[in-house]
């Protein structure tokens, strides 16, 4: 894998050498907006499309050393893993459409509801019978309303992470910070050290204001990152529940208020506005400060706790946390 991954990072560099000549090729820019998009001049959408690229680079060297060497990844089965990149195509596909031709909301959660439905019907080991927490001594078992759940797990993660990307760098260093953990934890280690590469040349990218993730990146890493926490979680007893909480924690806690008060106020839950935590925050401190607090509510919570363990006293800590900054520096617009 060592040889596929500085080959990587050379066609990364030379894709950052390029950007501007394959930005205007795709041709998908955000334009501002003065209202919600508050940014200079246009900027290249594509930040998905860099990721895409790298896991089509690998299913080529993938399928190349699997017919002539039998290569296998570790956690994944040739069928399970070419059924696996099925759904991230569709999932990519649906951002980039979404970009491109600003699909309606119902629109977009009707199509993640279908594709997340097809996935559990061919791929039954996805389903989520029962939930492990690592303060009980039992599982809980909700085999009873085990599809729903899943699928509900599923959506949840897409839309808060879809709406946590924001402001440059957070969702970039959001991600990194998750593949991180899927290392740290020995799951599906080529995978993540692929995406986390193609990931840090889209940061360095959206750092100088050249690039965006877009939908289709959003959907695209937000699918990746809800199935191996899932995927992994029912097969190798990877994660405690509470564990994968409080990764998701921030997030998650962002789309529930958001959703409450746009529908308090008579709009679509899912109706882009300039209220998340990181708009709240970035009024208040600027850019660099927002970075910080929002990494810090975040990650450091996660790393205490795989220091010390405890992971149901340091979810409370990043709730409390969460909402004292809510109370605190929101205003009255909504």
């Amino acid at each position: 894998m060592v040889p596929f991954f500085i080959f990587q990072i050379f066609i990364n560099t030379l894709i950052v050498y390029y950007f501007d000549e394959i930005s205007k090729i795709i041709n998908l820019f955000d334009i501002p907006d003065k209202n919600r998009k508050l940014h200079k001049h246009k900027v290249a959408s594509i930040g998905g499309c860099l990721v895409f690229f790298n896991i089509v680079l690998f299913l080529i060297y993938y399928l190349y050393n699997f017919v002539f060497y039998k290569y296998h990844l570790n956690y994944f089965e040739f069928r399970e893993f070419i059924f696996f990149l099925l759904f991230i195509t569709l999932f990519f596909a649906t951002g980039f459409f979404d970009d491109k031709f600003n699909l309606n909301s119902n629109i977009r959660l009707i199509l993640y509801f279908f594709f997340i439905s097809i996935l559990i019907f061919f791929d039954k080991s996805i389903i989520i019978k029962n939930i492990n927490f690592s303060f009980l001594p039992n599982v809980i078992d909700i085999s009873y309303m085990s599809v729903l759940f899943t699928i509900l797990a599923f959506l949840l993660f897409i839309n808060a992470f879809n709406m946590f990307d924001g402001i440059n760098l957070q969702s970039a260093l959001y991600s990194i910070f998750i593949f991180l953990v899927f290392i740290y934890k020995g799951i599906y280690i080529e995978l993540s050290i692929l995406i986390l590469i193609s990931i840090l040349f889209f940061l360095y990218l959206n750092f100088k204001n050249k690039c965006f993730l877009g939908d289709n990146g959003t959907l695209l890493i937000s699918f990746i990152i809800s199935y191996f926490f899932i995927k992994s979680t029912l097969l190798y007893r990877a994660f405690y529940a509470d564990e994968i909480f409080l990764v998701m924690l921030i997030p998650g806690l962002d789309l529930l208020r958001l959703a409450v008060l746009r529908i308090w106020h008579g709009k679509h839950p899912f109706k882009p506005d300039r209220n998340h935590i990181h708009h709240i925050l970035l009024n208040k401190f600027g850019f660099l400060k927002t970075t910080i607090i929002l990494n810090i509510i975040i990650v450091i919570p996660c790393i205490i706790a795989y220091y010390f363990g405890h992971f149901i006293y340091l979810v409370g800590f990043s709730i409390l946390s969460y909402f004292l900054i809510i109370f605190k520096y929101s205003t009255k617009n909504s």
